[in-house]
């Protein structure tokens, strides 16, 4: 009973800051993006993922730091073992290389820029398909067609749209000249991009292959813990919680340097959210 009351006393404690975090976050001061990018994951879903390991480690074991390390791996853990963010990248980049061969290819037909963008939202890729359509609203409601990019490149929160958008921007005050030759330039630019980031991508797999593996062997030592306990009775003392505590810490830093070693750097905007080039 007293194990009981301990694990709902914890799982208390570690409630209200996971669901304060998952359910407090700042506004932005300009217009939300496009809600693609919110459909993903609902925030509480693995904040109360956590409390249940949280809450099923502590009945388990009465350790309290190994419950503390168990919530936060559930929360941080998903996140780091798989390339879903690279993958997502990738794809949105291979969508900007399909959506500029395609405003060359109209622009080829004596269109205007505006015209172009506009027509490109009615069947745009799909990964970028909320920008595009946004665009064209913007064009639609007599946006300026500069402010309309500046605020279509903000949307795409990438370096390579901001090269795209750029490049539309100077088009529009040249009057569209050499516009359809420089976006078939940029097109290619963007391919080999793609190419060349699958296979880094696919040489920075190994280090989540490797946090896989430790993984693999702390749940292995995790069943033995449950299964012996005479042998792991000393971390229920407080200097062996103390211990278990910078053990979890050494992990979790190893786990950040692997998620780091595996994670590729975001490049650098020119075209910050305010609209001016930086």
């Amino acid at each position: 009973m007293t194990q009981w009351f301990a694990a709902l006393a914890g799982a208390l404690l570690i409630a209200g800051p996971l669901l304060a975090v998952a359910g407090t976050r700042p506004v932005p001061e300009r217009p939300p993006r496009p809600s693609r990018r919110r459909l993903p994951r609902i925030p509480a879903i693995p904040a109360l993922s956590a409390l249940a390991a949280f809450v099923v480690t502590l009945w388990l074991t009465s350790w309290p730091v190994a419950a503390v390390g168990a919530a936060v791996g559930v929360l941080v853990l998903p996140r780091m073992l798989t390339n879903r963010d690279t993958a997502r990248r990738i794809e949105r980049l291979e969508a900007l290389e399909a959506w500029t061969r395609h405003l060359a290819d109209v622009l080829g037909g004596s269109a205007g820029i505006e015209e172009a963008l506009q027509s490109s939202a009615g069947n745009p890729p799909a990964p970028i398909a909320a920008e595009i359509r946004a665009l064209a609203r913007r064009l639609a409601f007599r946006t300026p067609t500069e402010q309309a990019l500046r605020m279509f490149a903000d949307d795409l929160d990438d370096p390579t749209g901001d090269v795209i958008a750029a490049a539309l921007i100077l088009a529009c005050r040249a009057r569209g000249k050499g516009l359809r030759e420089v976006l078939q330039g940029l097109a290619r630019t963007v391919a080999k991009d793609v190419a060349a980031r699958r296979e880094i991508d696919a040489e920075r797999a190994t280090h989540r292959t490797t946090a896989r593996w430790v993984i693999g062997a702390l749940l292995g030592y995790t069943a033995f813990a449950l299964l012996n306990r005479a042998y792991v009775a000393p971390f229920g003392t407080f200097g062996g919680q103390v211990v278990l505590a910078i053990v979890i810490s050494l992990y979790a830093g190893a786990f950040a340097w692997l998620y780091r070693l595996a994670r590729p750097p975001k490049g650098h905007r020119f075209i910050n959210p305010s609209g001016e080039t930086s």
